[in-house]
């Protein structure tokens, strides 16, 4: 049987679910294509007024602190010695690779000459935040895949190179850590030169630090999402007793972004807050439902034992971060009488390709290869002399005696 034979057999055996997203992938890709062969101007609604649409938004602004669970939880673990939550840590990895590498092609598509992007590599701009971004964004996404060739070592059972990356376990979090909360605050940074056309209600010199705070508190949501979605759906074990963990320290770090966040605007913002009332709306439905909501639910230790409060709590705090990332990149740049920027077909598909891509290759990846797993905590982590395979364990993470 040939390979594309055992590939279509393998698609025809996937739930219909991964099929619909297969055809949403496929959807985004051909939309894609048509932006790159028409242009920006021709395939999406952005102007002069309105140069940062969707994808900067949703796909590079919003979707960078949604892929913060990584780095996050690796610090929990590793370097807070928080061990019980070691199995949450793969698949945080994954999410996190995933996030980050799809960033990237939403990066692609919205620059104007593509093929150019590698001039951030050879013609640096040190002061400028967007330079930083990309340079953290690029080794940020290489550390997640040194991370995330431990399952796939372990899957092929490669001995030398497994010993070799849990030697180098503890380096590569440090490195996340390092990296993410440069770039996770340098994306607030972006928005300071905005200081006429940001709304007072968002534009503050922390802005950066509300920035970071916010990926640390959207991290930890995601893998509560993460975990009780892969429970629910894909017959993972239930891991409400260690999310519990995760449900103690959110509000705590919800509390201190709330405090950073009122200190902004009660001293350090210019201007007036109550001349738009629809977007002091959106900035109150920001803040009750995705801050202080989450605080209340988790602050009552039996909503943080319960499964359904858990994640409910976790799903408002995404809510608040998705409603303060389009606030600040464009509800609340929009000014008085002004035409408002709606995203075209090409660039909403897109956007649900991306998306998709996401939820698609997290399943296929959980499906083929041991994430869900958790390596021995007594690891022998010495380099053998040969490039050796690992007894037949097929992914479990098992290695033999050197």
């Amino acid at each position: 049987m040939t390979a594309a034979k055992i590939i279509m057999n393998e698609i025809k055996g996937y739930h219909r679910f991964l099929k619909f997203m297969m055809f949403l992938v496929a959807l985004g890709a051909l939309a894609s294509a048509v932006r790159f062969v028409f242009g920006l101007g021709g395939t999406t609604n952005l102007n002069d007024t309105y140069p940062w649409g969707l994808w900067i938004s949703f796909d590079v602004v919003t979707a960078v602190p949604l892929a913060a669970g990584a780095f996050t939880l690796g610090a929990i673990v590793h370097c807070f010695h928080i061990k019980k939550l070691e199995p949450l840590v793969r698949p945080a990895i994954v999410t996190g690779f995933l996030g980050y590498s799809l960033v990237g092609i939403g990066l692609l598509l919205d620059l104007g000459q593509p093929q150019r992007g590698w001039h951030t590599l050879v013609y640096w701009n040190v002061h400028s935040p967007m330079f930083e971004v990309s340079m953290c964004v690029m080794a940020y996404t290489t550390v997640l895949f040194l991370e995330f060739l431990s399952p796939v070592c372990e899957r092929l059972g490669y001995h030398l190179p497994l010993r070799v990356l849990r030697w180098l376990e503890m380096p590569l979090v440090i490195a996340a850590a390092a990296i993410s909360t440069l770039h996770q605050s340098s994306l607030g940074t972006f928005f300071l030169i905005a200081v006429d056309k940001l709304h007072a209600l968002w534009y503050n010199p922390l802005l950066p630090l509300q920035f970071w705070l916010s990926a640390i508190f959207t991290g930890l949501s995601i893998i509560i999402i993460e975990a009780t979605m892969v429970h629910r759906y894909m017959d993972q074990p239930n891991e409400s007793e260690l999310l519990e963990i995760l449900t103690k320290i959110l509000p705590w770090v919800l509390g201190v972004y709330l405090v950073v966040k009122g200190l902004s605007l009660a001293f350090l913002t210019h201007g007036p807050i109550f001349d738009r009332p629809g977007l002091l709306a959106l900035f109150a439905l920001e803040i009750g439902a995705g801050v202080i909501a989450p605080v209340v639910i988790f602050m009552k230790r039996k909503n943080r034992e319960d499964d359904r409060m858990q994640l409910r709590g976790a799903c408002l705090v995404i809510f608040g971060l998705v409603l303060n990332r389009f606030n600040v990149s464009m509800f609340g740049m929009i000014q008085p009488d002004q035409k408002i920027y709606f995203p075209s077909v090409i660039e909403s598909l897109v956007t649900i390709g991306i998306i998709a891509a996401h939820v698609l290759f997290f399943v296929l990846i959980a499906k083929y290869f041991p994430i869900f797993e958790h390596h021995p905590e007594t690891v022998d982590y010495t380099i053998p002399d040969g490039f050796r395979r690992t007894d037949g364990h097929e992914g479990h993470g098992k290695v033999s005696e050197a």
